[in-house]
């Protein structure tokens, strides 16, 4: 089911994306940096994802929907890793770059067959869940959803392509924000229909 209700929020959205073009012309291009201020609110926005999945866990009396808000916990602490570089941007080298894996020892070996356990626990634990059923029983805010696509294809085109106005890293972090603030925003709303309609 969908809310096709047009909030408020979604307006500064709308404007959000012409100011991220006009507002990257003056900001110091080490603003989007590893570790730099940007990336470390997207920490912080994943930080409140985890807490919200966690949250919703435990106020659940539904034991399948247990196994779709630990899903939502782990998805957010991947994308929380992916951030981080899985622990490499945290090792920062003197000239600003990120060590390589064979660099790291046994932590290079065996972080990416770990990655790879996790989401085959993620897949795991929404089909414990019955994912597609949590889906049909609960609200989703229908412009949320579409603004939450449109950042996702923002940052795709911003990382993978030099078109004429999307060029740079800044660009990309900024509608990373964006992006994630709409995964928090969905989250949250699912998150109270879910506690209030089913027991």
């Amino acid at each position: 089911m969908f809310d096709k209700r047009f909030y408020p929020h979604l307006w500064l959205l709308i404007i959000y994306i012409p100011f991220v073009f006009i507002v990257k012309e003056f900001l110091p291009q080490n603003i989007a940096r590893e570790n730099g201020p940007v990336e470390n609110f997207q920490l912080v926005l994943l930080a409140v994802g985890i807490y919200l999945c966690w949250q919703a866990m435990k106020k659940t009396r539904v034991l399948m929907d247990k196994y779709i808000w630990q899903a939502g916990m782990l998805f957010y602490i991947l994308l929380f890793g992916r951030e981080l570089s899985w622990g490499r941007a945290l090792l920062m080298q003197s000239d600003g770059t990120m060590p390589k894996w064979r660099e790291l020892g046994i932590w290079g070996d065996i972080a990416h067959p770990l990655i790879g356990i996790l989401i085959a626990l993620l897949l795991f634990l929404f089909y414990r869940g019955s994912f597609f059923r949590f889906l049909k029983n609960v609200k989703i805010p229908m412009w949320d959803l579409i603004f939450l696509v449109l950042f996702i294809f923002l940052v795709d085109i911003s990382e993978h392509y030099n078109c004429s106005i999307f060029h740079g890293e800044i660009d990309e972090e900024l509608f990373e924000c964006a992006m994630y603030f709409e995964m928090l925003r969905v989250t949250n709303y699912i998150k109270i229909y879910a506690l209030k309609h089913r027991f």
